[in-house]
């Protein structure tokens, strides 16, 4: 399982990389094409030297913009995609603390009448010993109480 998670987190690396590669790629692209486009635009060969100098810098700068501004979109959206996994997480968590919580209520009200009945892994720990009124609690130990309720349970056949 450990390699598996390194290999899953190896190629999401990878996946990473190649997105950055695509992204400079793709921004080099648009750069190039919006430079052909302004100098088409306005005719830059037919102007003299020091006014070409000038609109190739403000092309320049007006091209940086426009990626600039592609990029602050991309960040923005990314962190929108982070904020909606952080909320996932917390409703996963809340989920998993609802259901704990009605675990617990569930031993609490019934598993005094089902001891004995219970299959492995019920009780989880000492905590869940707690729940038992004091007439249960002599068992003290957590094994003790598994391996009692392996013991009645055996004679059942559960198909």
């Amino acid at each position: 399982m450990r390699i598996e998670l390194q290999e899953v987190e190896r190629q999401q690396l990878q996946i990473k990389a190649a997105k950055r590669q695509a992204e400079r790629e793709e921004d080099d692209k648009f750069r190039q094409q919006m430079l052909a486009k302004f100098a088409e635009d306005d005719k830059i060969e037919q102007m003299n030297a020091q006014k070409r100098r000038m609109k190739q810098l403000e092309h320049r700068r007006a091209v940086e913009a426009l990626i600039d501004d592609r990029r602050k979109q991309f960040e923005a959206e990314k962190a929108a995609e982070m904020e909606e996994m952080e909320q996932e997480k917390q409703r996963q968590a809340m989920r998993q603390q609802i259901i704990e919580e009605e675990r617990q209520r569930l031993l609490r009200d019934h598993a005094q009448k089902l001891l004995g009945f219970m299959p492995k892994g019920v009780l989880r720990d000492s905590q869940d010993l707690a729940l038992f009124d004091e007439e249960f609690r002599p068992i003290s130990s957590l094994d003790k109480l598994i391996s009692s309720t392996r013991e009645i349970g055996r004679g059942y056949d559960y198909r």
